[in-house]
């Protein structure tokens, strides 16, 4: 397992194992633009390039799915949250008539991936 020492802003460096900096980013003490270096070899990584720390989906294109095509679904597949993609899907094409179902659920995964609660099916947190 790698060991990484995390250099964060004003704060003093610290070493740690790739399961304690995933647990730092899924409560937000790291970002995705967090530097990090690989104790062994010396190299400098952002956060979001280490494998397991973060999602390998992306923050942006989550939201813009969710903005424009939330409502069928499109965002739950793209993280790969492929069944309640597809009832997103189910609940647009056959209740259409129902207003609120077609526009709170989409607004609410706007309002989870912009404020970066919103996880893929891996349970990571979108960078």
């Amino acid at each position: 397992m790698s060991m990484w020492t995390v250099k964060m802003p004003g704060e003093p460096e610290r070493e740690m194992d790739t399961m304690t900096l995933q647990a730092w980013a899924n409560a937000g003490k790291v970002s995705g633009d967090t530097m990090v270096v690989e104790n062994s070899t010396q190299e400098r990584w952002q956060a979001k390039q280490i494998a397991g720390v973060f999602s390998k989906r992306d923050w942006l294109v989550a939201l813009l799915l969710a903005i424009f095509l939330g409502s069928l679904g499109v965002d739950r597949f793209y993280m790969g949250k492929v069944g309640t993609g597809i009832l997103k899907l189910l609940v647009t094409l056959f209740f259409f008539w129902t207003l609120i179902l077609f526009l709170i659920w989409p607004i609410i995964d706007i309002i989870l991936i912009a404020t970066k609660k919103m996880t893929d099916k891996e349970g990571l947190r979108l960078a």
